[in-house]
């Protein structure tokens, strides 16, 4: 089977072997899944991120893909880009903050597709370098709540599914800062926490289901390109070729990730070709966790 989403690599910048077409079908067995991705969606006018992206390779390797946003048009925007290569998905519109909306979220899946196999949560909030002094006590709940508490809901909700059909599949993407104090200067405090706390719940889900068939790992990510940057930094005001190139700057190979390697990486975790990893924290930050300090 040739992998479809061809376009989406068309969008990528070209001076890269890692972003070349995505070659042959590597992971069979995800044909036929159901994988629900939250934090799946981008605006229409940006290119796709990370969750986009990985929404985007695992439906062209016949996956159906729930793909789950807080906004309408994001969720539909990479829905219809999988539907317009012939892909099976669905959007989702869902704050996973809610408890209720999770369970809503399950439930309308399940009622759908009758199942779900893997569960990813590709979601984030607040990663902006604001130092301490800016956290007040609502940024920190706000930033707990969505990092930390939002994995909580949706593990909670799908977890009895997956011991219930005897295997599962759950991945919670994260940030190389929740491994490591990054930064010398002021850093991401409740992003860099919150996803430490959910990281850590990961890794627990896994150990305790390790024989109930179910898997939970952790791909910690470095400094990615994408949407999200490219917003902050208009948002900032400043110059986007600037920033990437001291963010590419603390990379050891001098340039960043890109969303399709998250993507990929994602996918492994996904199939069966990665049965032997459980609990683990995977880094597709190109060694920054060994070797870095940061800005």
């Amino acid at each position: 089977m040739t992998p479809r989403f061809a376009r989406v690599v068309s969008r990528l910048p070209k001076n890269n072997v890692r972003n070349m077409a995505y070659g042959p079908h590597p992971y069979a067995d995800l044909e036929g899944k159901v994988i629900v991705v939250g934090g799946a969606g981008n605006p229409p006018e940006e290119l796709h991120g990370i969750g986009a992206t990985t929404s985007m390779l695992l439906a062209s390797y016949g996956a159906k893909v729930v793909s789950v946003s807080h906004q309408k048009i994001n969720a539909d925007t990479v829905t219809a880009a999988i539907k317009a290569e012939g892909g099976e998905a669905m959007g989702y519109v869902a704050d996973a903050t809610d408890y209720d909306q999770c369970t809503a979220l399950l439930n309308d899946v399940v009622a759908e597709y009758g199942k779900v196999d893997i569960l990813i949560n590709a979601g984030i909030h607040d990663a902006l370098p604001n130092g301490f002094k800016k956290m007040t006590r609502e940024k920190w709940e706000s930033c707990m709540n969505v990092n930390c508490n939002a994995h909580f809901n949706l593990i909670h909700n799908f977890l009895p599914h997956f011991q219930e059909q005897g295997h599962g599949n759950i991945q919670h993407f994260t940030t190389f800062g929740s491994f490591l104090a990054l930064g010398m200067g002021v850093q991401r405090h409740g992003y860099f926490a919150g996803k430490a706390a959910a990281a850590v719940l990961t890794r627990r889900i896994g150990i305790e289901n390790a024989s109930k068939n179910i898997r939970a790992n952790v791909v910690s990510i470095g400094y990615a390109t994408g949407p999200l940057v490219n917003r902050a930094v208009a948002n900032a005001g400043a110059d986007i070729a600037k920033v990437d190139a001291a963010r590419a700057a603390n990379v050891p190979r001098q340039e960043q990730i890109y969303p399709i390697e998250i993507a990929r990486t994602s996918a492994f975790l996904a199939s069966d070709a990665s049965s032997g990893i459980n609990a683990a924290e995977v880094f597709a930050d190109g060694g920054n966790h060994n070797c870095t300090y940061g800005p």
